[in-house]
Parts: C-alpha cells; sequence; structure tokens
C-alpha cells in the first residue's frame, strides 16, 4: 500500500502518515507507538518517530514498515 503524496514542508503530516501506516502494518496503535518510538536497528539505530520531519526519514520508515509488513527482516 502506497502513501498519499505530502508536501515537501508539511513535517506534520508526514509524521501523521507514518503513524497510520505504522498502526495498519502492526494491526495495533499501542504496538505502532511503541515501534516509533523505539530505536530501531533497520534504521542505524535512530527512533523511527523522529525521522519522519524529513522526507528522507519518512522514507526510510516507511520503506522499513513495508519490509516488516511482508516479513523482510534482513
Amino acid at each position: 500500500m502506497s502513501t498519499p503524496p505530502i508536501a515537501a514542508d508539511d513535517a506534520a503530516a508526514r509524521t501523521a502518515a507514518v503513524r497510520a501506516r505504522a498502526i495498519q502494518v502492526f494491526e495495533s496503535e499501542t504496538a505502532a507507538l511503541s515501534w516509533l518510538a523505539s530505536p530501531n536497528g533497520a534504521l542505524g539505530g535512530a527512533i523511527p518517530d523522529s525521522l519522519a520531519g524529513s522526507l528522507e526519514g519518512t522514507a526510510a520508515v516507511l520503506e522499513t514498515l513495508g519490509r516488516i509488513e511482508h516479513g523482510v527482516f534482513s
């Protein structure tokens, strides 16, 4: 599933889109918010929620969520 286009300067919309996608992937708001707030090895140890402010960070988090959804963990 793809995320709708978001204006480059709309960090709040990117954050909301990342959170919505995480909830969809984890099928639980609690699990999604926990994942978003925890350091992630696939993201170089970064906290996913902290990356949503930039276009590059948002893309990396959404890519990681896609990999999780499809069972690709390496």
